[in-house]
Order: structure tokens, then sequence, then C-alpha cells
């Protein structure tokens, strides 16, 4: 088992993460219990932006969303990704925690910024009271798309820019790690950590790679109890 912390998140105390690969898909309640929490609840992800708030265990894994959000302590919430951006956040002065998966369907839909508006909605609390990290995904260095989905990012000819690189004959490189701290930043949240680790080319779970019999990752956070 591979086991990746955030840097940002160990600051906080009571906070329990991990980006995981667990080779042959990640025991859930195995990591879960190894890490001291009750459980790693998850949801039926669908490449789309709707939020769903973790609060009772008994509906939580028929949920279709790709955003869970619980303030719940003891009990972990996780986004199962293989090559897809994991979004982890928490509000240290609440105790509410989020995680976020944002592949580029999602991240054309602004996925994370959904989240953070669902979080200020139930709860009134800011992007500004956030911290986030982004873990392991496929890199800019490796995401190679065509202009089907480039023409989801840009609303011209025009690919200028620092997260969409045009390699020719209609091929393009496509930074959605960049994509997803620029939106996290825009709305509010000013403490934003990156962990730079590309899925395709340094071992990790990568559909892009492998295919439908890639690995998957999950990647968690909880609070203590």
């Amino acid at each position: 088992m591979r086991i990746l912390r955030s840097t940002l998140l160990e600051e906080y105390a009571g906070v329990i993460h991990g980006f995981v690969h667990d080779p042959g898909g990640p025991d859930l309640l195995k990591i879960a219990s190894d890490h001291g929490l009750e459980d790693i609840l998850t949801v039926d992800q669908v490449h789309g932006n709707s939020v769903f708030f973790a609060e009772h265990r008994a509906v939580e894994e028929f949920a279709k969303a790709d955003s869970v959000v619980t303030c719940k302590k003891g009990v972990g919430i996780g986004v199962i990704t293989a090559d897809c951006v994991p979004i982890l956040l928490y509000f240290p002065n609440f105790g509410c925690i989020c995680a976020v998966h944002a592949g580029w369907r999602g991240t054309s839909l602004h996925a994370v910024r959904s989240c953070l508006e669902a979080v200020w909605k139930k709860y009134s609390l800011r992007p500004q009271d956030a911290v986030a990290s982004i873990g392991p995904s496929i890199g800019k260095c490796c995401y190679e798309v065509r202009d089907d989905v480039a023409s989801q990012f840009v609303s011209s000819s025009d690919v200028s820019t620092h997260w969409l690189c045009e390699k020719g004959d209609g091929k393009f490189f496509l930074d959605l790690v960049e994509l997803n701290r620029i939106e996290l930043f825009d709305a509010g949240v000013s403490e934003i950590e990156t962990m730079n680790v590309c899925t395709y080319c340094q071992g990790f779970p990568s559909y892009r790679r492998d295919g439908y019999n890639a690995d998957r990752m999950i990647s968690f956070i909880g609070i203590s109890p």
C-alpha cells in the first residue's frame, strides 16, 4: 500500500487524511481502521458538479455526486480516482471537511466551486475559511487531449495560456491541476497545496495509461473522534 500525505493538512491537529494506492482496489474499511476512523464514505461519482452532505450512512453509497461533505467526527469521506483530480478541503474553525472529484468534465463544470458554494449555503462557511490540498492526478506533462476537450476551457482559437499548450495536429496538453488551483484561488481559498504528482508517469493508478483494468486510488479526509 502506498500512501501520500499533504504537508498542509498535516499542520492541523486532528485531521486524518491520505492519498492511497491500495493495489487491487482500496479496502475502505481496512484503510479507515488503520487510521482510527469508523469508515470512509464515498458516493457514486458521475463526472458532474453535484454535492452530497454525508449525514446518514444508510444512503451515502447510493448518492450520485462528485463532492462529499461532512462535519461528523470519526468518519472519513473520500473520492476514487485514476487520473482525475482529487481535492481535499478543510475548514479549521468549524471542523467541516470536503472531498472533491474533478476530471475534465467536473473541472469544466466548476465542481470545486460548486462544493464551496454548497458549503456556504448550508453552513455559512466562506471559501476564505478553507484550506485545500490537490492530490495526485494526471499532469500537464502527460494529459493529451483533442480540440473537443480543449474547447471546453477556451472560448476562441487563442490557446496562449499556461494551462493549455498546443501540441499540433489538433492535440493539446491540458493542466487540470492548475485549472482547479485557479478555481480555488478565485473563489477565495488562499492556502492551496498542489502535490504535483502525475499518476500517469509516476506509477500511480492511471486510466489513461492502463485502461479499464487500471487500479483506483482513494483520497480521503476525516476528523479524529
